[in-house]
């Protein structure tokens, strides 16, 4: 695998004045299955960065029906839905307080929000937030069925969506690697990330198989290297071929290396009523990734 590294121009100064290196209002969806902590900090140590609003938004779970229960009836009922509210009830109060921990530590303006999970509203508390963040969905629930909330909101939201993997030790954003192809779709993703890019240590702009996309222009990657820079970014770039191997695990295999703690990416698909699609490297991205990783359409 060949690759080259060149480093970016001296970058200028972050001037926290400037509107578009902050972030004001982060969303996090949470849903009480799994491990809720991680997520609620890694949200919480953004917000505080930004001097942001969190929002947190709890997606009442759908209760597991066991199957005696499926033959309750007349009052049982009533028996196992009034068990199965007092179990949501539960899940709720765990995550509220958790969320009520990480706020009142890092000392953060917040919103907490409940939503039945079959609420068709839940995706519409994404669209005013500057940031949403959400736990990457499990391999296991790849299927052609409708898309659940993580994809769906990284298709149709037009928010960035970042993705928190299950079991992430990440709470701060310091290394962050931006898959560069010089699409519509990376240079969205590349803007959305901006407010996160211009205060890390380091940044990384990753271009694989340049020669496959023409617009990169006759210096591949240093055009956005630039662009980041003078939002003061400290950037990097790097080029490789892939050789043939599956982008998506070069993509991840890299930030393994460069040891980000996000990635930053554009995401291609597309969703019609019954069924959606993701392309490859997004696929493998999506549902593989051991880092955050922030997707943009």
């Amino acid at each position: 695998m060949a690759s080259t590294k060149s480093a970016s121009p001296e970058p200028i100064p972050l001037s926290l004045d400037n509107p578009s290196t902050a972030l004001g209002e982060i969303v996090v969806f949470i849903d009480g299955r799994g491990d809720t902590a991680g997520i609620l900090e890694f949200a919480g140590v953004l917000a505080q960065e930004h001097a942001a609003r969190l929002i947190g938004v709890f997606v009442q779970p759908e209760p597991a029906v066991t199957p005696a229960e499926t033959f309750a009836r007349g009052k049982g009922i009533g028996e196992v839905t009034e068990a199965h509210r007092s179990e949501v009830e539960e899940i709720e109060s765990r995550c509220r307080s958790g969320f009520e921990n990480v706020v009142r530590r890092h000392g953060l303006r917040s919103e907490w929000r409940s939503l039945h999970h079959f609420s068709s509203e839940v995706g519409v508390h994404a669209y005013y937030a500057d940031l949403v963040v959400i736990a990457r969905p499990e391999p296991a629930v790849q299927t052609a069925s409708p898309p659940g909330l993580a994809e769906s909101l990284v298709l149709s939201s037009g928010r960035p969506i970042l993705l928190f993997p299950p079991h992430s030790k990440v709470s701060k954003v310091r290394r962050v690697l931006v898959a560069w192809n010089a699409t519509r779709e990376s240079v969205r993703a590349a803007a959305d990330a901006l407010p996160m890019l211009a205060r890390a240590e380091a940044v990384e702009v990753l271009v694989v198989d340049h020669e496959r996309h023409p617009r990169h222009g006759q210096d591949p990657g240093a055009d956005i290297a630039r662009h980041l820079a003078r939002h003061g970014a400290r950037v990097e770039i790097r080029r490789v071929s892939s050789g043939g191997q599956d982008v998506g695990r070069l993509l991840l295999s890299e930030a393994d290396a460069f040891r980000a703690d996000l990635v930053v990416m554009g995401a291609y698909g597309h969703s019609q009523v019954r069924e959606w699609m993701f392309g490859g490297v997004t696929r493998t991205v999506l549902y593989e990734a051991a880092v955050p990783v922030l997707m943009s359409r």
